[in-house]
């Protein structure tokens, strides 16, 4: 990954965002195999968040559909799935402002790792940074009906590159 070194800041949860009305707004928790059949906001194929859903749902067994949208950011995921665009699956600290739609946990409940990355460990402005922010804790992170732990998948260290969504057809149609 990098030369840098790594600390884990904290964990936050990986959650489902649907419309208002949308059926999954009757569950308490959504099991990834549901999403098969839904219309999907996914993530442009560059961009890491891609990769990671795409590794995801093959780790689980699970085939994700075709996109209806690609979009290079999670909070646009958000807003486009509360809008009723599909359902997206997206960090919490995504849910900035909180979208009017269905909020829901995964089934199993999904965390990953919040890491920070410092290349040049031995800098002291950088070292009293890192500080803090361990000191100052993150914020909430997660559902807050859900205190429980739960499997960790990979650390967020994607890059995320704001963009606007694109119709799948802007990608050739095709999924990555």
């Amino acid at each position: 990954m990098t030369d840098g070194h790594v600390e884990v800041l904290g964990s936050e949860e990986i959650v489902v965002v649907a419309s208002p009305e949308h059926r999954f707004a009757g569950l308490r928790a959504v099991p990834l195999t549901e999403l098969s059949a839904e219309s999907l906001v996914h993530y442009h194929p560059d961009n890491g968040n891609a990769l990671w859903l795409d590794q995801f749902a093959a780790q689980r067994g699970v085939v994700l559909p075709q996109p209806t949208l690609r979009t290079g950011s999670p909070r646009t995921a958000a807003q486009l799935a509360a809008a009723g665009m599909g359902v997206a699956i997206v960090p919490f600290s995504a849910l900035t402002p909180q979208p009017g739609g269905t909020i829901r946990s995964l089934d199993p409940l999904e965390l990953r790792d919040v890491i920070v990355v410092v290349a040049a460990p031995h800098d002291d402005l950088l070292r009293r940074f890192v500080s803090d922010l361990r000191r100052r804790g993150l914020p909430d992170s997660r559902l807050p009906h859900l205190d429980q732990p739960g499997p960790r998948s990979g650390p967020a260290r994607a890059t995320v590159v704001p963009g606007d969504a694109r119709p799948v057809a802007a990608d050739g149609g095709r999924a990555p």
